[in-house]
């Protein structure tokens, strides 16, 4: 055998050899990949036909190249939850998940003794404590202690409000404000008050419900101290020191303290009078005034005097009884310095300065300060006996 010839054997044989070898390490690294999909329970395999040794041999060659140690890595960051079936592509985000089930809050803030299933979550929380902000808004500078919280805050500036409801088509610059909102349309009241069963269709609203029966008035006025359950009630409260008022009558400029005030103000030019009393048909611009009225018909007087026990049907003539035991007399005139008990006799006095006389007689014309001296007069044009007038009494009783 020449050399030539020597040589082509010798290479033929060792390319024999090295097809061989391969294979035969094909056939070990089949039956390591087939080991570890039959024992491991968290690996989800590629192709779910794949059970036992004798069908996975009979697969195609390209699924065969799909076991090569290149492919396997993807197939074994495919992690799978045995509670719930959810999958993972890291182990480290599956230990997090199986908190969820396992209820497991390793996290604990050394303030407050708070417990959370995450780090990240911790450190949010401990900003708390600590008042650190380090999201701030570059159009405002505002500054939050969440990267949510400053998305949010973004819409603000933006106008942004990506989640609508599919009922109405309303838009909103956050999804807890949608969830709210088509509450409206589901009508559902998910917050239920255990003291009175009230139900509410969110948090905020039973959480002020509930200071109804606590007594809690968190909301404390700097100047007077007066508390109030609703930070709206202590608003409007300031404004009598302020004197701000913002709600002004286009009609006649006059302002209010109280949008419910310039509500019940503009009735004056509308005429409105939307409460009406079931006895009588009597209407009236303000349900006090009709809660006032309706004690004609039922006799119930339940502002009593503690001086002498007579009683009355509203809080302001209690109020201006009391000036008889007092002798408070509050309303002076500016002319000559006569102080009155009431407003309605400072009214009648000042009359004697202006030389008004509003009521006339229709009879004769002739006029008169009080409306007493002319119900007196009117009685020679019907021919009745005359008595003096009885003395003018302006409490309403």
């Amino acid at each position: 055998m020449n050399q030539k010839a020597c040589f082509k054997e010798e290479t033929i044989n060792h390319e024999k050899a090295f097809v061989d070898e391969r294979q035969e390490c094909n056939k070990s690294w089949e039956s390591l990949h087939l080991n570890t999909l039959l024992h491991t329970q968290q690996i989800i395999p590629k192709e779910e036909t794949v059970h036992k040794y004798d069908t996975y041999k009979k697969s195609s060659k390209k699924n065969l190249m799909a076991i090569k140690p290149k492919n396997t890595y993807t197939e074994k960051k495919l992690l799978k939850c045995n509670d719930c079936e959810k999958v993972f592509s890291q182990s480290s985000s599956l230990i997090l998940h199986q908190r969820i089930h396992t209820g497991e809050k390793p996290y604990k803030c050394v303030e407050c003794g708070k417990a959370f299933s995450q780090r990240s979550n911790l450190v949010q929380h401990q900003r708390i404590h600590t008042g650190e902000k380090p999201y701030k808004c570059k159009e405002c500078r505002k500054a939050f202690s969440q990267n949510a919280h400053l998305i949010q805050h973004l819409r603000v500036h933006t106008g942004e409000k990506p989640y609508e409801c599919k009922v109405c088509r309303k838009a909103f610059s956050q999804f807890a404000y949608l969830a709210q909102h088509q509450r409206v349309h589901t009508g559902e009241k998910p917050y239920e008050c255990i003291e009175c069963g009230k139900a509410f269709s969110n948090r905020s609203s039973i959480a002020q419900h509930q200071r109804v029966h606590t007594g809690e008035k968190p909301y404390e006025c700097n100047v007077c101290g007066k508390a109030f359950s609703l930070r709206a009630y202590l608003t409007v409260h300031q404004r009598i020191h302020t004197g701000e008022r913002p709600y002004e009558c286009k009609e006649c400029g006059k302002a209010f303290s109280q949008n419910s005030h310039l509500a019940q103000h503009q009735r004056i030019h509308t005429g409105e009078k939307p409460y009406k009393c079931q006895e009588c048909r009597k209407a009236f611009s303000q349900i006090a005034y009709l809660a006032q009225h309706q004690r004609v018909h039922t006799g119930e007087k339940p502002y009593e005097c503690i001086k002498c026990g007579k009683a009355f049907s509203n809080d302001s003539s209690l109020t201006q009884h009391q000036r008889v035991h007092t002798g408070e007399k509050p309303y002076e005139c500016n002319v000559c310095g006569k102080a009155f008990s009431y407003c309605g006799s400072l009214a009648q006095h000042q009359r004697i300065h202006t030389g008004e006389r509003p009521y006339e007689c229709k009879e004769c014309k002739k006029t008169f300060r009080q409306h007493a001296h002319l119900a007196h007069h009117q009685r020679i044009h019907l021919g009745e006996s005359l008595s003096p007038p009885n003395p003018v009494n302006h409490q309403v009783l």
